[in-house]
Parts: structure tokens; C-alpha cells; sequence
């Protein structure tokens, strides 16, 4: 194709912001980078080889930029009248996409010594380990069609995932273009589309395994707790990575049911919480405390103490409290005051009952005391739980039963 003038009327810019070599886009469609890979010609009469830590002028579009070399080959260099990959560090920003074709000229003198096309056009720096990868990856680019560069785009960009902003920003594709490539790599099963972020099935189930040993590892670790904490799972494996990758692992986990994600925890779906004799005693006996306290319910100390646990046996006894209260049985209200499930229900029926006789079903502490039969220390911590659990809403210094 021939090259081609036309004429653009931009608002708001001057004509001195305006430099030789800028590229317009819509917004957000194109990006400037500074590293690319790419695959280098050079010409039969280029002087010397291209040599890593050279400094050459690439003329891409219709900038001039100067660039420092690193060869991607075995020696380090690309000989005269041979091909090779290199990566272009850029001085400035340019503008390029995957397929760009470029121009090398020696820095001085000025003279043409080959070209090349953009493969990579957000390439990292490699350590010298990671050379022989990022030759096979860039080969497999040169000969893939856009479903398999989808994949590849995709594989590299590894737990990060990418997104479809990400892929035109490489790829400089039009949005049809995309489409066509997705649907083609996701019929394919090449690339998984989790909410948005494609990532490689093979990264996936990399991620998948990470899950499933930190599970396994915690259940046996603990065999008492109800499970290991989504949180705890996402810094250790998905700090860097965006949320939908996350969820993407773990809905996929229960599909194939081998976890179980409730709420704020994962389990296995096999693990089961079955107490010992001695423990499920000591279960049975914390809740009948808790059972007959009701609303005047004891510290967890004075729980302890009263199931006649030590001091060295406490650490365990938290973990069978735990059980109680994961069950529903006993409710956590403020800190460490806990109160049975039936003891707060009672006190919830009560509250009706006392609105029902009121027009205004209003109540304030006294007459919350008075009603539940209990001291200020727990009347205040139950409140303020049953405006939490919107039984109760605080106007003032009373409470609006709901």
C-alpha cells in the first residue's frame, strides 16, 4: 500500500505540542512502550554483526528513535545477511504493535543495516536463564495464526491473565478482529475467559493445585478448623492477580467438587470435622454452659474454667468452642462474650412481644434491662449486636425494634 496523507482537526492541542513520529488512537487503545522483541534482518552488506549493548537508530513510522540492543541468539549477535531476535530498550517512548516493521541504522556512522517486525511489543527484560524460552516463544509467534498468538499473548502474561484492552494494545487489532480470534482460541480450549481476564488453562490448573495443597495442608495441619480463609489463599497465590482469576480457580474447583467455599472459607469437599470422645464431651459441655448462662453468659475464661480446662489445655478448648459457633450454636456478640443460639432467639421474641404492646416499638436500655433480666455489661453489647443483625435500629437514646 502506498503511504498516504490526510488531515486531522484536533481541539484543544497546540501545534508545538504536536512531534514527529506520534501516533493518534482512540483512547486507551494504544500505549507507549520503551522494550520490544522482535525479529531482526540484517542486511548481506551491514558491516559488522548486530551485537548485544549496541546502539542503533530504528526508524518505526515516522519517528527516529535511539535504542540499545540485546540479542536474544546464542553468541549474542546477529551476523550479516542472517536473521535473529533482539530486543529493542528504546530511549524514548514509541508507539508499536505486533507486525510493525521497522528500520536499523548504525548510530554513527548513519547507515542502514537492516529491519525487522515487532513480535512482542511489551517485551521484559530476561536474565540470560530465560533466553532460550523467550527464542522458542517468539518462533512459535512468527508461525501462529491470531487464535494460537491469543494463546500465547496469553500463556506469557501467566496468573496476571490478560485483558482484551491489553491484547489490542499488542496486537493493534480491530475490536472484529478480536472477537474472531477469541471465539476461535476459546473453541479450542487455548485460553479460558475468567469475567473478562483470559488466562491459559494450563495456568489455571497450576493455580488450581496451589489451592488444593494449601487446603490439604491446613485440614491436616488443622483438623479441627472449619476450613482455610479465602484471604489467606489469595495473598499467598494471588496478590499480583487480579480477583477474577481468583474466583475463576475456585469456582472451577467446585464444579469438579473437590472443594467446598463457603462464605469467607474453603474446605475439601472430603473433610469432615469428627471430634474424639473426649472432645465431643468437652463440645457437649461448653455448650450446656453456654445453654444455661442464656443471657447472663460467662467470659470464655469463666467458660473454661467451668469445663475445667487448665491453662495449657485452653489453646485446644478455642478450637471446640470454634466448632460450636461455626454450627450456629453459640453467637459471638462482642469480643469475646459469646451467648448461646437459643438464649438470643428467646430475647428476639421477647423484643416482638414488647413491640407488638407499643405503638411506637420503641425501647431504651433501662427497659431493655429490665426485660431481658440482665446487667448494663451485657445489655449494651446485645444492643448494639441487634442493630448489627437489624433486629433493633438506635434512634437516639432508644432502640426501634424492626
Amino acid at each position: 500500500m502506498t503511504a498516504q496523507r490526510t488531515a486531522v482537526n484536533l481541539g484543544g492541542i497546540e501545534t508545538a505540542a504536536i512531534e514527529r513520529g506520534m501516533v493518534l488512537a482512540t483512547t486507551a487503545r494504544l500505549r507507549p512502550t520503551q522494550i520490544v522483541d522482535a525479529e531482526v534482518q540484517m542486511l548481506s552488506e551491514a558491516p559488522r554483526p548486530l551485537r548485544s549493548r549496541q546502539r542503533v537508530r530504528v526508524h518505526i513510522g515516522a519517528a527516529e528513535v535511539l535504542a540499545r540492543v540485546r540479542v536474544l541468539e546464542a553468541g549474542n549477535e546477529i551476523k550479516p545477511g542472517t536473521s535473529g531476535f533482539a530486543q529493542l530498550r528504546f530511549e524514548s517512548p514509541i508507539v508499536g504493535v505486533l507486525g510493525d516493521r521497522f528500520i536499523l541504522r548504525s548510530y554513527s556512522p548513519q547507515m542502514t543495516i537492516g529491519g525487522g517486525m515487532i513480535v512482542d511489543a511489551f517485551a521484559a527484560k530476561r536474565r540470560a536463564r530465560e533466553v532460550p524460552a523467550a527464542r522458542e516463544w517468539l518462533a512459535g509467534m512468527l508461525i501462529a495464526d491470531r487464535a494460537a498468538q491469543v494463546a500465547l499473548f496469553t500463556t506469557q502474561a501467566g496468573a496476571h491473565g490478560l485483558r482484551r484492552l491489553d491484547l489490542a494494545a499488542r496486537t493493534g487489532w480491530r475490536d472484529k478482529i478480536i472477537e474472531g480470534a477469541l471465539a476461535q482460541a476459546k473453541e479450542s480450549r487455548e485460553i479460558i475467559d475468567a469475567e473478562g481476564v483470559l488466562l491459559s488453562p494450563v495456568i489455571l490448573e497450576e493455580l488450581k493445585q496451589k489451592i488444593m495443597r494449601d487446603v490439604a495442608a491446613h485440614h491436616a495441619r488443622e483438623p479441627l478448623s472449619r476450613g482455610l480463609p479465602k484471604e489467606i489463599l489469595r495473598e499467598r497465590h494471588f496478590a499480583h492477580a487480579p480477583i477474577e482469576v481468583f474466583r475463576a480457580a475456585l469456582a472451577a474447583l467446585e464444579k469438579e467438587g473437590a472443594i467446598t467455599a463457603e462464605q469467607e472459607i474453603v474446605r475439601s469437599r472430603e473433610h469432615s470435622r469428627e471430634l474424639s470422645g473426649d472432645d465431643a464431651r468437652l463440645r457437649d459441655r461448653l455448650e450446656a454452659i453456654y445453654r444455661e448462662g442464656a443471657l447472663s453468659a460467662p467470659s470464655m475464661a469463666e467458660a473454661f474454667a467451668l469445663a475445667n480446662l487448665g491453662a495449657a489445655a485452653r489453646q485446644h478448648g478455642r478450637k471446640i468452642l470454634q466448632t460450636l459457633i461455626d454450627a450456629g450454636v453459640v453467637v459471638r456478640v462482642h469480643g469475646e462474650m459469646f451467648f448461646h443460639r437459643q438464649a438470643l432467639d428467646d430475647l428476639i421474641m421477647k423484643l416482638r412481644a414488647h413491640a407488638s404492646r407499643n405503638s411506637d416499638r420503641a425501647i431504651d436500655v433501662a427497659a431493655f434491662k429490665e426485660l431481658a433480666g440482665i446487667s448494663r455489661k451485657y445489655a449494651i453489647p446485645l444492643l448494639e449486636y441487634l442493630d448489627r443483625q437489624h433486629v433493633t435500629r438506635r434512634e437516639g437514646d432508644q432502640r426501634v425494634i424492626l
